[in-house]
């Protein structure tokens, strides 16, 4: 048995996850405490910034990604350091606050699940440019609702769209 440090309840061991540099072997906190001071840090402002870059930072090394050849990784690794990447976001909210660099809709650092991802207004990390990494020129900070729909606009398409807009005198 063992006390929990968060909710100061006493469990069996295996209600706690298994710590290899922890004297005994096991958490301080029992799984329920973990996971929910883990979603409590994920949807922290800091925590939330710091998993986006989490993600990035590791998309090239996700199963998808391994058959492809490195030119095409090239288009997706993260080329800034996580205190850049920070430094970025800082600066995304000096010029914008909590808003899409695209849309103006309000922005927020909340995680959402699969199912409601391209509905949420979540921070999303986007690339202007497809064709190039994640680089301090490259990244935005746009709604996750906003990602869902641009990616796979080109330059080319938003061109062309707009010459056919003006076309039809819109």
């Amino acid at each position: 048995m063992k006390t929990c440090t968060k909710c100061k309840k006493e469990f069996p061991l295996n209600f706690f996850y298994k710590k290899k540099e922890r004297k005994n072997g096991h958490s301080s906190r029992c799984k329920k405490c973990e996971l929910l001071t883990s979603r409590l840090w994920a949807n922290s402002e800091k925590g939330f910034i710091n998993r986006l870059f989490i993600r990035i930072n590791a998309k090239t090394r996700h199963k998808r990604f391994r058959n492809l050849s490195e030119k095409e990784k090239n288009k997706h690794r993260c080329y800034v350091t996580k205190e850049k990447f920070i430094n970025l976001w800082e600066l995304h909210k000096k010029k914008y606050g909590y808003t899409c660099a695209l849309t103006g809709v309000e922005i927020i650092p909340k995680t959402t699940s699969n199912k409601e991802i391209n509905k949420s207004n979540s921070i999303s990390v986007d690339r202007l440019n497809p064709a190039i990494g994640y680089t301090e020129e490259n990244i935005i900070f746009v709604s996750n609702k906003v990602n869902q729909m641009k990616s796979a606009v080109t330059k080319e398409l938003c061109i062309a769209i707009i010459k056919a807009y003006e076309e039809k005198g819109l």
